[in-house]
């Protein structure tokens, strides 16, 4: 049935309903023989023949018809589908402008607090002494560079 996808649609549908209406009037005549014969003697050595012919091309106009009932609704469905794709791709592009928003925003922060932390590290510097001890407002100052960036005290 995925070689249906090949073809148009109004042709195929053509082409299914054309062996379906002669599998029908096939086993019409095969059914109504008797009022048929008149009209038609030559007939009557094919009647067998022409009764299973009819039937089976029947049968196959009836399983092309659900066939193709089932690729129209995969082709639908498959639409479907594809639309919801396009409206998540389109809400992800907005969720990424705003996750790199966000980020860009982090980064800025903790720049910022990086160059302020560096500046008050060298305006303590100074009054290191000279013995090397560490002065406990560096401690101070180096523990508010451990904390987050933008978080509150």
């Amino acid at each position: 049935m995925w070689l249906m996808s090949w073809l148009p649609d109004a042709f195929l549908v053509w082409v299914i309903n054309l062996i379906l209406l002669i599998g029908l009037v096939g086993t019409g005549v095969s059914i109504m023989f008797k009022t048929v014969i008149r009209y038609f003697p030559q007939l009557i050595p094919y009647r067998t023949a022409l009764q299973v012919a009819s039937v089976l091309v029947l049968i196959f106009a009836v399983y092309l018809k659900g066939g193709y009932a089932v690729e129209a609704n995969w082709r639908e469905r498959v639409k479907e589908l594809e639309a919801k794709v396009a409206q998540a791709e389109a809400e992800s592009k907005v969720a990424n402008a705003e996750v790199k928003e966000k980020i860009v925003e982090r980064v800025r922060v903790v720049k910022e607090t990086q160059v302020v932390i560096q500046e008050k590290l060298r305006d303590v510097q100074v009054t290191v002494d000279s013995q090397c001890k560490v002065h406990p407002k560096i401690v101070d100052i180096l523990n508010e560079a451990a904390l987050t960036p933008g978080a509150k005290k």
